[in-house]
Order: C-alpha cells, then sequence, then structure tokens
C-alpha cells in the first residue's frame, strides 16, 4: 500500500492502524525516522508482515554500519548501528505470533545495540546483576564518582535499551543511570517472565548499587514507564532505599485496563508474563494491582499521564497518586497520549528537576 509523509499514516489493516495511532509519537521521540516509519509501513499488505518488514528495514541500516566501520568512519557506524537495533526492535517488540520471527528480533536488536556501545557518547557499560534468585541485565552510564543513581524501569514491552537513549537528560543534572531489564523485560524475557512483585528486582538493584563504589547507593531514586509506572511505585512501597519515584502512564490496576488494550498488547502480555493463552493471561493479570500496597510508600511521587491515553486511563494514574501515604504529585498533560511522548517537553523536564530536588536536593 503506497503510503505519504504529505497525508496522515494510514493503513487498511485495523491492527497496524491501532499500532500507528497509539504508538507513532513513542517511535519518533524513540529515534526511528519518519522516512523509515512511512516506507516500511507502505511495504506492509498486513499485520503479520510488521515483523519481517521492519528488519528488512534494519538490515538496511546494517549494511551502513558495516560500510562505515570498513572506511573507519566510527561515529558514522555507532549511529548506523544505533538506528539497526531501534529498528529490529520495532519488528519485534509487539509481533510475538511469529515466536522464531519476535526471538530473532530480539538476538538482532542487542547485538546490534552491542555492536554500537563502544561508540556511544555518554558512554555505556553492560552489566549483569545476579541477586535474590534473578537473573538481570543492565546498562549503566556513570557522570562522576560518588554519583547518585536513577533506575530506569522499562514497561511491557520496552527494554534498557529504548530507555537508556534518554540518559543524557539525566546525566547533566548529576545522575548515574542504570537502565534495567527485570524479569520479563528485554534481553532478560529470554530466560524468565514478567512478574507482579517487581520489588525483588529494584531491590536486587540496589544491592548491586551498593557494591559499586562509584556509585551512592544513599541516593537512588526510581523512574517507570507505562507498566513500569505500576513497577516503580510498588517497588518504592516495598524498597524504603529508594528515595523518590517517577511513575509515567502506569496502571493502578492492569486487570481493569485489560479489555481496553489493543490487542497486541495484549498478546504481548501473554507471551512475556508465560502464558499460554490471553485467558490465563488475563489471570494472571489480575495480580498486577496497587491496592493495599501504596499505603507504605511514604516517600515522593510524582505521577504523570496523558489526558488522552488510550491504554491506561487517566483515572488510574490519579489513584496511585491519591492512594500513596507520603508527598505525592499528580501532573496530567491535556491532550497527552501514552507516555506523553507527543508533549514530553511538558512534563519530562520537570520531572528530572522534580527528581534532582527530591534526591540531590538541588
Amino acid at each position: 500500500m503506497p503510503m505519504s509523509i504529505e497525508r496522515d499514516l494510514v493503513h487498511t489493516d485495523p491492527i497496524v492502524q491501532e499500532v500507528l495511532d497509539t504508538w507513532l509519537p513513542r517511535f519518533l521521540r524513540g529515534g526511528i525516522a519518519l522516512g523509515d516509519i512511512t516506507a516500511t509501513v507502505g511495504r506492509l499488505d498486513g499485520w503479520d508482515d510488521w515483523g519481517r518488514e521492519w528488519m528488512a528495514t534494519a538490515a538496511e541500516h546494517e549494511r551502513i554500519a558495516e560500510t562505515a566501520e570498513t572506511d573507519g568512519r566510527w561515529a558514522s557506524a555507532t549511529a548506523a548501528w544505533e538506528d539497526a537495533a531501534r529498528c529490529h526492535h520495532l519488528a519485534y517488540f509487539l509481533s510475538i505470533r511469529d515466536r522464531k520471527l519476535h526471538d530473532e528480533g530480539l538476538r538482532k536488536m542487542l547485538e546490534c545495540h552491542d555492536r554500537a556501545r563502544p561508540g556511544m557518547q555518554p558512554a555505556v557499560e553492560k552489566v549483569e546483576i545476579t541477586a535474590r534468585g534473578l537473573r538481570m541485565v543492565a546498562l549503566l552510564s556513570v557522570p562522576h564518582a560518588g554519583a547518585p543513581v536513577i533506575i530506569v524501569l522499562p514497561g511491557l514491552d520496552s527494554t534498557k535499551e529504548t530507555r537508556h537513549f534518554a540518559r543524557a537528560g539525566w546525566m547533566k543534572q548529576g545522575f548515574a543511570v542504570l537502565s534495567l531489564d527485570g524479569p520479563g523485560q528485554g534481553e532478560a524475557s529470554t530466560w524468565s517472565t514478567a512478574r507482579h512483585d517487581y520489588e525483588v528486582a529494584v531491590g536486587a538493584a540496589i544491592d548491586w548499587i551498593e557494591d559499586r563504589p562509584e556509585l551512592d547507593a544513599t541516593r537512588v531514586g526510581l523512574h517507570g514507564s507505562s507498566l513500569g509506572g505500576y513497577y516503580a511505585p510498588r517497588a518504592a512501597a516495598f524498597e524504603p532505599r529508594v528515595k523518590a519515584t517517577i511513575a509515567n502512564c502506569g496502571p493502578y490496576d492492569w486487570s481493569e485496563c485489560w479489555d481496553g488494550l489493543p490487542v497486541v498488547t495484549r498478546e504481548a502480555f501473554m507471551h512475556y508474563s508465560g502464558s499460554s493463552n490471553l485467558d490465563e493471561a488475563a489471570e494472571r493479570a489480575e495480580a498486577f494491582t496497587l491496592e493495599g500496597v501504596l499505603g507504605a510508600l511514604d516517600r515522593p511521587l510524582l505521577v504523570a499521564h496523558g489526558s488522552e491515553d488510550p491504554l491506561i486511563p487517566w483515572e488510574q494514574g490519579a489513584r496511585i497518586a491519591d492512594e500513596a501515604a507520603g508527598p505525592s504529585e499528580f501532573l496530567l498533560v491535556e491532550g497527552g497520549n501514552h507516555g506523553i511522548n507527543n508533549l514530553a517537553y511538558r512534563w519530562a523536564p520537570y520531572a528530572r528537576d522534580w527528581m534532582t530536588s527530591h534526591v540531590i536536593g538541588t
């Protein structure tokens, strides 16, 4: 189906259209070129082509990267490897019907990101965290010795690689950035499944931080987006070492949102939770609730939510802020979509300032 930049991105397949309507701002903010989106979507006959065609687009960036490396143009190679990783992520993150293709897209995303990492600025270290019966993988960037830490949590289908893309803003304010693939997330999804008690993962991460002399484990903040916006306040309620928490567009009760979720999101949760079918996934979603939990969250909490979030109604975020025992703030961004990626300037700089004031004190 031919596409053009001159008109709105539209597609005859309802699933493709729903994905574009829901996540296009996320794709653009995450560094995907508009030309790649229009060209790739233009090659689709339907949703089942999504993964294969995005991997074809990623392969073109890989060819550019290989040529740049051969020519000794290392900065260009790094940028092209990052572009390839982003496109491979787009190929697999919501497309789980073809498990072989999904697994290949994840593998290629990790491979391309690893190829890019030596040339990344700010510098990125890949680390493994093994504690409390968990095996997790994270990306770490440190601005200076003794830095406070912001732990960045992906959601259902994002990863440490996609979240670490925004590290520079945090590092300018003095934070080391630890972007975590916890249970059922990104790289860790190849050996684990999503779990509602994410405080175990955050506790293990802070245990690891305490063993890193260049990091200040007494000054730790937590930032989660989408389903990570559930994980973050849940973890902070049980983990007193977290000084302040940001929750962006997270659910208070995942099961209450279930029937309104896009079919690809429900399928993704089925996969990442280790469920055998959608009915089992819906049952497992019932455990992902903050009911009876937030009374223990007595430290600062900022909840940001878009008024037009099509996945998680903003009332879910308001309830998180209302029930928190400690000082909380609810920031409703009028016109904001899921993740507020379409209006990031209206909340993200403020959120970084807010976290800095509560963790660093400046």
